[in-house]
């Protein structure tokens, strides 16, 4: 399954409104209440509580935003960045070496 990084990114004076949004999102997801086919692997937050990284899987980007609609706080300062884990190596990381390998050689 693809894997996607959430970027997040909030005001100092945006920080409640974040909290209230997540305290029940995170909730939802300890309950197994994501859509099927989504799945929070890791959440990362910044030092100084004005942002976050998640790593997610997902069939796609546009499937996951839409998970990040009942937090339209966290929502408006998101950016989805699709992803291959290096390392440990996956599968898709080196299929996507090898390809890029292809494209340099010379013809």
């Amino acid at each position: 399954m693809p894997l996607f990084v959430a970027v997040h990114k909030w005001n100092p004076e945006e920080m409640i409104a974040v909290t209230k949004e997540m305290v029940p999102f995170f909730a939802a997801i300890g309950e197994g209440k994501l859509p099927e086919g989504i799945e929070l692997c890791a959440t990362y937050m910044t030092g100084d509580f004005q942002g976050a990284f998640c790593v997610w899987k997902a069939r796609s980007k546009e499937d996951l935003e839409k998970v990040f609609d009942q937090a339209p706080t966290v929502k408006k300062g998101t950016e989805i960045v699709p992803v291959l884990q290096s390392y440990p190596p996956t599968m898709e990381y080196v299929l996507a070496l090898y390809q890029q390998m292809i494209q340099a050689a010379p013809k």
